[in-house]
């Protein structure tokens, strides 16, 4: 129960798809498909393009195929469907029921947003966004990047993709039927996406050789999937990664291994698993509420990039640490308090978290065999309640110390800018539990000082005091100065590339930003980096 609920929370927040409020002036850009009329006031927004057929019918668990072409110019004053996804009870919208599906198999479009009034010529570095959401929830439509357009003159691009088993099913028959490989959809549709910016973002302003692909939790693992898959080779020049978990327990999953359980899983369904017609006509709801076998880490993704296939034939360690990824600057960070987002999700009734209930979600964190002396290390007295006791202890083993282990491994073949975001008291519309002193700086919570826009149902711009808007102002402007010179050093930051040897973290706080030696011994990595969880 802990790793479900744990699971399903993996989320940057489930709202309502946002664009930018359009003005009556139409803008049209010629693709490679077709004209696209967006609008035009501050910024241009071009919202709902299709990137990809829609992968339904006999598409459903094939590699995105190419969009029907159109002569007729396509409206693109409204984000396109998101993907299909199931309700959770704890973060239902009004009028939403716990356990239905919101969302249309016909969801593989993007949004660009530019600066008003460029032209092919502009040339402007580009962003691509790809969104979080435990790679089971989530659309690129909840991200307006309206407001990085206009201010830091930018392309931003956000991404639609396959989700929960729509996205991520391997079996033995799709990898018959797709030469040996199944399961990468929703990464091969990233893909797909940035072959379409590399083909037509100049069209909207914006440089494919300056392509940036950033994300955050889900998306930020994706980042780091395409670092290591051969087939991203060249679509990007840097890579942003928030909050990625790239290198925590229970996501190394290989093909192997992937096919294995859902073969068992799918019985379920009504299909034998080498019946690919029956599994094509089933209904969402009965898709996505699929349940995998097994006893998994807390931080495993169900749903997530399989290994030692043909799009990933590495493992994100051994692709990282041998320098075998396509090797290009990287900005990599984590918040202060990851783990106190899952808090409210481990007890949804509200209730404190209990003993028990901490001592089963560390287990499930560690592998019982490290329970005991993880219990010893992180005795739940000394934090004041369990529920801090696992928000810390979460934190370190799944975040902190895991994105420590990709800052040194990559450090040593290209650029790496590591940092911490730290707001004591970030703004959010999230109620804070009540064994928790409150939620600090959780997961997701950085999104909306670097978007610098609300993002609704996680937080909302209006309620940053000055000091959160100076501290939005350097965090927003250092990605973007990463986007556009692949360094994030503004005027005079002095912002080092990270040092093994040194540990350097650049640290984002309301007070100021500087850099920190201490990254490692806040967050006990000499207990987690030596454990070595899988």
């Amino acid at each position: 129960m802990v790793h479900a609920l744990l699971s399903a929370a993996l989320f940057t927040g489930l709202a309502a798809a946002q664009g930018t409020a359009l003005p009556p002036e139409p803008v049209t850009v010629q693709t490679d498909h077709g004209p696209v009329v967006g609008r035009q006031s501050q910024v241009r927004s071009f919202l709902g393009i299709p990137y990809a057929a829609p992968p339904v019918g006999a598409l459903r668990w094939k590699s995105p195929q190419p969009a029907a072409p159109w002569t007729t110019p396509r409206d693109a004053a409204q984000v396109g469907s998101q993907c299909p996804q199931t309700v959770i009870a704890l973060f239902a919208l009004p009028g939403e029921t716990p356990g239905t599906v919101r969302g249309k198999e016909d969801c593989l479009t993007l949004n660009v947003y530019t600066p008003a009034g460029v032209t092919p010529q502009s040339r402007l570095p580009v962003m691509t966004w790809i969104h979080g959401g435990s790679f089971i929830t989530g659309s690129g439509g909840i991200y307006n990047g309206a407001e990085l357009a206009r201010k830091y003159g930018v392309v931003v691009v956000t991404v639609n993709y396959r989700l929960g088993a729509l996205g991520w099913l391997s079996l033995p028959a799709l990898s018959a039927e797709g030469g040996g490989s199944s399961g990468n959809y929703g990464l091969q549709d990233q893909q797909a996406a940035l072959r379409w910016v590399q083909s037509n973002i100049a069209a909207f302003g914006g440089d494919p050789a300056k392509v940036t692909l950033a994300g955050e939790s889900a998306g930020g693992m994706s980042v780091c999937a395409h670092l290591a898959s051969p087939q991203s080779a060249g679509l990007f020049r840097g890579a942003i990664i928030q909050s990625g978990l790239c290198t925590s327990p229970g996501n190394a999953v290989t093909l192997a291994q992937a096919e294995a359980r859902n073969t068992r899983a799918v019985g379920a369904l009504g299909c034998k698993a080498t019946d690919l017609a029956c599994l094509r006509t089933l209904d969402l709801q009965k898709l996505l509420a699929l349940k995998v076998p097994g006893l998994r880490p807390t931080s495993a993704q169900v749903w997530s990039p399989v290994y030692l296939s043909a799009d990933l034939p590495l493992q994100l360690r051994d692709a990282f640490g041998s320098g075998q990824f396509n090797r290009v600057p990287v900005l990599n960070g984590t918040t202060h308090d990851e783990g106190r987002l899952f808090i409210q999700v481990a007890s949804p009734d509200g209730k404190p978290v209990t003993p028990l209930l901490y001592w089963g979600g560390t287990g499930l964190t560690v592998g019982l065999l490290n329970t005991s002396r993880t219990l010893a290390r992180y005795p739940y007295r000394r934090y004041g309640t369990p529920a801090l006791a696992f928000a810390t202890l979460f934190t370190d083993a799944v975040f902190s110390c895991t994105a420590l282990r990709v800052n040194q491994a990559v450090s040593q073949y290209v650029p790496v800018y590591a940092f911490e975001f730290n707001d004591p008291q970030a703004v959010t519309v999230l109620k804070t539990p009540v064994d928790l002193p409150g939620l600090g700086s959780p997961h997701s919570s950085s999104l909306v000082y670097a978007f610098q826009t609300s993002i609704a149902g996680l937080a909302d711009t209006a309620r940053f005091t000055p000091a959160q808007r100076t501290l939005s102002d350097a965090f927003s402007g250092a990605w973007m100065a990463f986007v556009k010179t692949g360094n994030p050093n503004g005027a005079g930051s002095g912002w080092q590339a990270f040092d093994a040897a040194r540990g350097n973290v650049q640290v984002f706080t309301p007070t100021g930003v500087q850099e920190s030696t201490g990254f490692a011994a806040d967050h006990q990595c000499e207990y987690w980096l030596p454990l070595d969880l899988k």
